[in-house]
């Protein structure tokens, strides 16, 4: 649930009033991106990889970046937000950022508009779950490769599709393809899976996203000796793999149980689940 109040352009204004105007380029063109943020336990995690990924995202747009923007001012900003909606423990930060004023494909000028909103933090998010979850490849609508294809985009098309899939077809997630065919990521996840004793994901060249638990995780494996690989994943290879989990802010890491028709284990999982959160206890 959204709570009462945002920050637009720095100022806390009622989440419930009107903002925006039929010439928002966000609204138009999905001229815009966005940061999902997670608070646990009162303290953001990873806060300065997520204010790195969302000033590179802004960049990749051509926005013209303002100097004030830096992690201490959003900083500033988040903090007044969660005292105004009264947030002591978990929540979901959401930052939205796209170009100002109007102009039809070709901006009257690259300025900068944003706002900030927050939301009730979802109850079984960074609990080891032993069930696992539900998974399958939607293969409609395949993601591109472009500059933009690493960053979370207003242009979100091809994962709100694959959302109505799994939906209807009564699956947790569904696994998103790039162009050539092959693994990016998930509706709102990055994927990974364990071949043997590696720990394998798609590379940043495959078109997913990417997350900061994504990044986080791979360091926190190699910090316990593990080898991580990042490279292209195909179906098949994934179908073999020996187990498979997912991960995103929001929720944190989720093993999968069943792809495809197949069963799949958690051991290696697990192990790496505790030494990740067991890092985010101690370094938050």
């Amino acid at each position: 649930m959204q709570h009462p109040f945002i920050s637009l352009n720095g100022k806390i204004v009622s989440a419930t009033q009107p903002h925006f105007i039929s010439t928002n380029r966000a609204l138009r063109y999905g001229d815009g991106l966005f940061e999902g943020m997670r608070i646990l336990n009162g303290e953001f995690l990873f806060y300065e990889d997520h204010i790195e990924r969302l000033l590179n995202g802004m960049n990749a747009f051509g926005f013209a970046v303002p100097e004030i923007f830096s992690p201490a001012y959003f900083f500033k900003l988040l903090s007044e937000l969660l005292i105004a909606n009264k947030i002591s423990g978990d929540a979901v930060i959401r930052i939205q950022v796209y170009r100002a004023d109007a102009g039809l494909y070709e901006p009257v000028n690259d300025n900068v508009d944003f706002f900030i909103e927050s939301f009730d933090a979802s109850a079984d998010s960074y609990k080891w779950n032993e069930k696992g979850i539900s998974i399958a490849v939607y293969d409609t609508w395949k993601k591109d490769f472009n500059p933009a294809m690493n960053y979370k985009t207003c242009n979100s098309q091809v994962y709100v599709m694959a959302s109505r899939w799994k939906r209807d077809n009564k699956l947790d997630d569904a696994l998103i393809l790039n162009s050539k065919g092959n693994i990016a990521d998930a509706t709102s996840s990055n994927v990974f899976m364990w071949k043997e004793n590696k720990l394998i994901t798609p590379s940043l060249t495959q078109a997913c996203i990417g997350g900061v638990v994504r990044k986080n995780l791979i360091a926190c494996a190699r910090e316990n000796n593990i080898e991580a690989e990042e490279r292209e994943i195909s179906i098949d290879e994934l179908l073999n793999a020996d187990e498979i989990f997912l991960t995103n802010i929001s929720k944190g890491i989720r093993c999968v149980k069943n792809f495809n028709q197949k069963q799949y284990g958690h051991t290696k999982t697990k192990r790496l689940v505790h030494q990740f959160y067991s890092m985010i206890k101690g370094g938050q």
